[in-house]
């Protein structure tokens, strides 16, 4: 039997970075709509997210672009700088349009850490490894995730929503730091310099990724309506905790991606991202049924099964199509199919919703139909692209 070939030092110093930023930026989340609401425009709570995804989207060609110019490192500490400056803005805004400027720069950290940090795996890891990698390092993401849904309500509720903020920047500053201390993986770097940001736009999709990139567009979309509206709906069931569903989703998330990598990496992506977006359909399914707490806990399960099958899976799938010398913008291309199914999820979802919680059963099940329209896709590239 082959050894298998361990991961190196620098990724799991990479991914606690990673869990860092991830808690950083997502802690305020389930606040984001009391604050909205308290400056007196709970009618604008639908573009918290997508303000927010539309900015990284916006940002991803350039971040694919400077990961493969001037590197990995600093294109990851480039976002977990802005994180960190936007936690110790938030406590100061007084008006709507201050909030939402700092949404733009919240949005434009996803845009580039992630992108630097899913290249340094691409570089740092084996081919042979590459699905589990990209699994424990989006398990350690949703780690932090978790973390900063589940404190974040807390720290608002037991110390003030400024220490909150508070508390999601000194998150992001422990993740600069870490991200300082890597070694730069990319072997030619080039000096930073304008002409590199004046991007030709035909060149910002990588066209050999356009299968996952369609894929991550319908399943995002549906995670875009859940991000926007899933916190009031928690609250309408009586939860104090408005992030109690996306703490249990990730939750299940970190449990599934134990194995979906590997599942990945050995019977291949297309089978992991099957099971992954057959899932997400039972789990919006379930929330549209409104079958009460027992239906909302269940959902959250499986909505985490669905996307911890589908993450490790994409990600590898991208990096197996693409170039080598093309891999941040073959990242970037996926990601923003990431951002722009958010972003039409939750600007869509939010003007549907319109605070009206009578709304929120077909709202789930129009989400539902993205995810099925995911697994249908799928199916018919199937002839195409075999068992990849």
């Amino acid at each position: 039997m082959t050894e298998r070939i361990p991961f190196p030092r620098q990724f799991w110093m990479m991914s606690l970075g990673s869990l860092l930023f991830f808690c950083s930026f997502n802690l305020p989340v389930p606040e984001f709509n009391q604050h909205l609401t308290e400056l007196g425009r709970p009618d604008l709570k639908g573009l918290v997210i997508p303000v927010f995804s539309l900015m990284a989207l916006i940002s991803r060609p350039f971040s694919g672009v400077l990961t493969d110019s001037i590197g990995r490192k600093p294109v990851m500490m480039l976002g977990a700088l802005a994180t960190m400056l936007c936690g110790l803005c938030y406590p100061f805004v007084e008006v709507v349009s201050m909030f939402f400027a700092l949404r733009l720069l919240h949005g434009m950290s996803t845009g580039f850490t992630p992108t630097g940090s899913t290249a340094f795996i691409a570089d740092s890891v084996h081919p042979s490894r590459r699905a589990e990698a990209m699994g424990i390092h989006g398990l350690l993401s949703n780690v932090g995730t978790a973390i900063g849904f589940s404190i974040g309500p807390l720290a608002a509720t037991y110390l003030s929503r400024d220490w909150m903020y508070i508390v999601s920047a000194a998150a992001a500053a422990a993740a600069l730091f870490m991200f300082f201390r890597l070694p730069e993986t990319l072997w030619r770097r080039q000096r930073f310099s304008r002409n590199l940001l004046a991007i030709e736009w035909r060149n910002v999709l990588d066209t050999d990724v356009w299968v996952p990139s369609v894929i991550m567009v319908l399943v995002c979309a549906s995670l875009g309506v859940v991000l926007t509206v899933i916190p009031d709906y928690t609250a309408a069931l009586g939860f104090s905790n408005k992030g109690v569903y996306m703490s249990v989703y990730i939750l299940a998330s970190l449990l599934v991606r134990l194995i979906s990598g590997r599942l990945a990496d050995r019977f291949g992506r297309m089978l992991s991202v099957f099971i992954g977006t057959g899932l997400l359909t039972l789990s919006l399914l379930l929330l549209s049924l409104n079958l009460g707490t027992a239906g909302f806990i269940t959902s959250a399960v499986l909505f985490g099964f669905g996307q911890g099958f589908n993450a490790p899976a994409l990600f590898a799938w991208t990096t197996d199509l693409s170039q080598p010398e093309k891999k941040g913008r073959s990242l970037a291309t996926l990601y923003i199919a990431l951002e722009l199914g958010i972003t039409i999820g939750g600007l869509g979802g939010g003007f549907y919703y319109a605070n009206d919680n009578q709304r929120l059963p077909s709202l789930f099940a129009m989400a539902a139909c993205c995810t099925l329209a995911a697994f249908l896709f799928l199916l018919r590239m199937r002839r195409k692209y075999g068992h990849a």
